[in-house]
């Protein structure tokens, strides 16, 4: 295993004793069957910490005493236990409603305690000889910390640092770059405000269109092209134009250095960011792609269940999996006037049954099916009860 200089051999004790105690004995003489590794429980969980100052608790509550704080950017250890409690806190002014997870963080005493799950960013899940450089790791995230959010510039700075230290990273080490340099540019994208930029332009329907379909030239003006130099691109929606992070420069940068798993996700987010699902409270792909979506997220979970980033795609999967028998605001799967259920989601219903047999979507397909049916195809109580019930218990 190779040299961390930031975690110590007082740091991975405590770790390795816990691994060495669970490995199961192999009898003389018997086979063994290689297990999918993605499949297999991490032996660690490595965290950074997303806020300055997060108070590490003896108790998973707000109430347990404080063993110590943790500065913004410092790497920490788990196995993945979490509290059976959740709470609710704002962080950088987004709402969270998440568990306490159990973390070892490096320095005199090896503290160990509960941390806020919402302040944590997991970069790495898997065994401890595969863990990322945390030594090169941290020179990013020092490096990222004071950078204003607030100043556009900030995203060619981290870009050009990025580029010039991770050119040659590759593996868990790239992933988890990716991770915190992503979870960089999303805060850009969110503090930055940098919309405000684009509502002094006056856009032609010509620019809207090919916003649209992702072939705007960034180099039309100084803003969009400034905008271009720092990282982002342009969406449109609700009839305005805005910057979102341009995820197809992090697939052409991260994709190639990454896992296998991790390259599989940029491309299909970097697919997805391109061809947005809603817009104005409605569905504007095709069902079928927006069920293929479903389909692909399911798989993907079910072939990583241990990914890093997990609590995004387990929501991805659930939300559009949501969607397709329940419907949107603007996209219902109904008549609002007759109560029939519209030939759209007959449809999907149907190719999910056919072309995904034997998945929990299909499952949920069938379910919905099989009760519209035996009601006329029309939207009675007894189907708006069962998508209540559906969305309220997923």
């Amino acid at each position: 295993m190779k040299s961390h200089p930031y975690l110590t051999p007082l740091f991975w004790a405590p770790v390795l004793i816990l691994v060495a105690c669970n490995q199961p004995t192999q009898p003389a003489g018997s086979s063994t069957t290689v297990e999918n590794p993605d499949k297999i429980k991490p032996e660690v969980i490595l965290y950074v910490t997303g806020v300055d100052k997060l108070n590490l608790r003896e108790l998973p509550s707000k109430d347990g005493k404080i063993i110590t704080q943790l500065a913004e950017g410092m790497f920490v250890t788990g196995t993945g236990e979490k509290s059976p409690n959740k709470e609710e806190a704002t962080l950088r002014g987004i709402p969270y409603n998440e568990p306490y997870i159990r973390v070892s963080a490096p320095g005199a005493g090896q503290a160990a305690g509960w941390a806020y799950g919402g302040a944590l960013i997991p970069v790495y899940a898997g065994s401890i000889a595969g863990i990322p450089d945390t030594g090169q790791l941290l020179l990013l995230t020092k490096f990222l910390k004071p950078l204003s959010t607030k100043k556009l510039d900030s995203g060619k700075q981290a870009w050009d640092f990025t580029e010039n230290t991770f050119g040659k990273s590759s593996g868990t080490t790239a992933d988890a770059a990716f991770i915190l340099f992503e979870h960089f540019f999303r805060r850009l994208e969110v503090e930055g405000e940098f919309y405000t930029l684009t509502e002094k332009i006056s856009w032609t329907e010509d620019d809207y269109r090919a916003i649209s379909a992702g072939r705007f030239d960034m180099t039309k003006n100084p803003v969009s092209l400034l905008l271009q130099e720092n990282g982002f691109r342009l969406e449109e929606g609700e009839g305005m134009v805005f910057p979102v992070v341009d995820w197809r420069k992090l697939q052409t940068f991260f994709g190639p250095k990454s896992t296998p798993a991790m390259k599989v996700y940029i491309d299909q987010e970097t697919a997805e960011q391109m061809e947005k699902p809603w817009d104005d409270g409605g569905i504007i792909i095709s069902l079928d792609k927006l069920a293929d979506r479903a389909a692909f997220w399911e798989k993907f979970n079910l072939d990583h269940p241990y990914f890093p980033l997990a609590a995004e795609t387990k929501e991805s999967e659930r939300w559009m999996r949501l969607v397709l028998v329940t419907g949107a605001d603007n996209t219902p799967t109904h008549d609002y006037e007759t109560r029939a259920i519209t030939e759209d989601y007959k449809n999907v219903w149907n190719y999910i049954l056919h072309k995904y047999p034997g998945t929990a979507l299909a499952k949920t397909a069938k379910e919905i099916t099989d009760l519209c049916a035996a009601e006329g195809w029309k939207r009675t109580k007894k189907v708006e009860e069962w998508q209540m019930k559906y969305a309220g218990a997923n």
